[in-house]
C-alpha cells in the first residue's frame, strides 16, 4: 500500500549542493556520487507538509528526498522499514536541528521536524513520483537523545572508548564529545568509566 510519493530529490555531492535531480542511484553506502556519511545517516527524507509549514525547501535543509503524503513521516518509530521504488530503507532517527540552519529561524522549532535519517538496506534507483510503502519488517529502534543513545550503545558494547569515537559511532559529530559529560551526568544506568576523554589523559 502506497503511503506517499517522491516529490523532490536532491544530490549532495562532495563539490557542493544539494542539486535537484529526477533520480538518484542508491548503494548500500548511500547515494552514489554523494557525500560520505554515517551508516545510519545515508538518506535523509522529509515530508513536503513540513517544508510548507516552515515556508522552506528541501534544498534549504539539505535533504535527499521530499515526500508528499497525508501522514507525517516523523511519527513512524525508529526501526521501521520503508520501500521507495525498489530501494529498502531502515528509518534510524530524526535529524537533530543544529546551528547550520539557524539562518532559517529558531533552531528549536525544527525539533522532530528536521527530517528522518535512514540506512539503505537494498540498493537501487529512486525516481521522482516513486511510491513509498511501509513494510512489515522491523529493526531495533535507535534512541534519539544523546544520553539515551550512549546508554543503548554501551549496553551492547561495554568496552572503553574515547568520547569522540563514541560520538561518531552513534551518529553524532565529534564535536558532541564536549556535551557528553553533562548529558550523562545524572544517568546512573551508564558506566561513565568506559568513556575516555583525551583532555583528561595523564601524559
Amino acid at each position: 500500500m502506497s503511503l506517499a510519493k517522491i516529490s523532490g530529490l536532491y544530490l549532495k555531492s562532495q563539490q557542493g549542493g544539494p542539486h535537484k535531480r529526477d533520480q538518484l542511484d542508491v548503494s548500500l553506502t548511500g547515494v552514489k556520487n554523494g557525500r560520505d556519511c554515517h551508516p545510519w545517516k545515508q538518506f535523509l527524507i522529509i515530508p513536503q507538509a513540513t517544508l510548507d509549514r516552515f515556508d522552506i525547501t528541501g534544498q534549504d535543509l539539505k535533504v535527499d528526498a521530499v515526500i508528499k503524503s497525508d501522514f507525517d513521516l516523523h511519527t513512524l518509530p525508529s526501526g521501521s522499514v520503508i520501500k521507495i521504488g525498489d530501494v529498502k530503507i531502515r528509518l534510524t532517527f530524526h535529524c537533530e536541528p543544529c546551528a547550520k540552519i539557524k539562518h532559517l529561524g529558531s533552531v528549536k522549532r525544527f525539533s522532530h521536524h528536521r527530517g528522518y535519517h535512514s540506512q539503505v538496506l537494498s540498493a537501487g534507483q529512486i525516481k521522482m513520483g516513486d511510491s513509498l510503502s511501509l513494510l512489515e519488517e522491523v529493526y531495533e529502534p535507535i534512541p534519539y537523545r544523546l544520553s539515551d543513545r550512549i546508554q543503548w550503545y554501551l549496553a551492547q558494547n561495554p568496552e572503553p572508548v574515547f568520547a569522540a569515537d563514541l560520538a561518531d559511532r552513534i551518529g553524532f559529530s565529534a564535536s558532541y564529545c564536549r556535551a557528553i559529560p553533562r548529558a550523562i551526568e545524572h544517568r546512573d544506568d551508564i558506566d561513565k568509566q568506559l568513556i575516555i576523554y583525551k583532555n583528561k589523559l595523564v601524559t
